[in-house]
């Protein structure tokens, strides 16, 4: 895994190749101490979250699935997605952790059938472990503003805005074939491409790649969470664009920095439902077409499972 030169600027920055293997352990006993005491806590207040699909109605499923979706107009705009081979890259961990997290996100890829990288490749998926993201994400901001040209002021306030973690997502617009659309700052000259396709009501003209992602991670907070918990939650914030809900009905890995959890061990059957929806069949199909498969891939995961167990049980 090599970072670009542009990106390793800027960690460098940030101290990430200098820290002593102490400050980089998640496994430690102070990061075992906290674990217990946030599994203690939500034995104590009773707190329950469903995990399993038939628990909760198709409408519930669905919902949580368009909560955390980061799309726009779901009737008009596809689902941002990996169309490239992934590269992961971790920073701010020890070789050896770092290791273990890109093996477990790029499993979680290959799960959805995704084009993965050996080891040299050029990382297009950055997960850094920072001191202070707040402070790192502003100052990339003021150093590399061509970055973050096409984001509105809105959008980089909310980047910006207290809590554990950040996600910086570059989606380059694309024909359904690939062919890349210049991305416009203003509606008085908005991008335009000349091309000849069939109409359709089923698919939309174009798609949205992700090209380059960035999941910048304060350390503390990461404190007591396993490098599996952090691999699996880094994936549905990076393979995808989600927004994690404080309140989740279903069990979810998104909720791993919320203060009532769920806190799951893994990315649960909701987690690989929507990711399935999402990278299955074509990419420029409308949002809403790949939000309403949630909950039947969802059924098909927990449905292979029982079969599996029972298969199991019988032996």
């Amino acid at each position: 895994m090599r970072i670009p030169a542009s990106i390793a600027a800027t960690l460098l920055v940030a101290g990430l190749y200098a820290l002593p293997a102490a400050a980089q352990d998640y496994a430690n006993e102070a990061g075992e101490q906290l674990r217990e005491e946030r599994q203690q806590r939500a034995e104590d207040d009773q707190i329950i979250v469903t995990g399993r699909a038939q628990d909760a109605s198709a409408a519930e499923i669905h919902r949580q699935a368009r909560d955390i979706a980061v799309s726009g107009n779901v009737y008009d705009v596809p689902l941002a997605r990996f169309e490239d081979p992934l590269c992961p890259g971790i920073a701010g961990l020890t070789a050896e952790s770092a290791g273990i997290m890109i093996e477990r996100i790029r499993a979680n890829a290959r799960f959805v059938d995704m084009r993965v990288q050996d080891d040299d490749c050029e990382a297009n998926f950055v997960v850094a472990f920072v001191d202070d993201g707040q402070a790192m994400l502003r100052r990339m901001m003021d150093d590399s503003p061509a970055r973050f040209q096409y984001l509105t002021s809105v959008e980089k306030r909310e980047m910006l805005e207290p809590g554990p973690v950040r996600v910086w997502t570059d989606v380059q617009p694309t024909s359904r074939d690939g062919m890349r659309i210049g991305r416009g700052r203003n509606l008085v000259n908005p991008p335009n491409m000349r091309a000849e396709m069939a109409h359709s009501k089923i698919y939309t003209t174009i798609r949205n790649d992700i090209v380059m992602v960035w999941v910048i991670i304060d350390r503390e907070a990461a404190r007591g969470m396993s490098l599996q918990q952090l691999a699996d939650y880094a994936t549905m914030r990076g393979l995808v664009r989600t927004e994690p809900e404080e309140d989740m009905r279903i069990s979810s890995i998104l909720g791993l920095f919320n203060r009532n959890g769920p806190w799951p061990e893994e990315l649960t059957d909701f987690d690989r439902a929507y990711l399935t929806a999402v990278y299955d069949s074509i990419p420029n199909l409308p949002a809403f077409r790949k939000i309403g498969r949630v909950a039947t891939e969802l059924r098909y995961i927990e449905d292979a499972r029982d079969e599996a167990e029972t298969g199991e049980t019988a032996e």
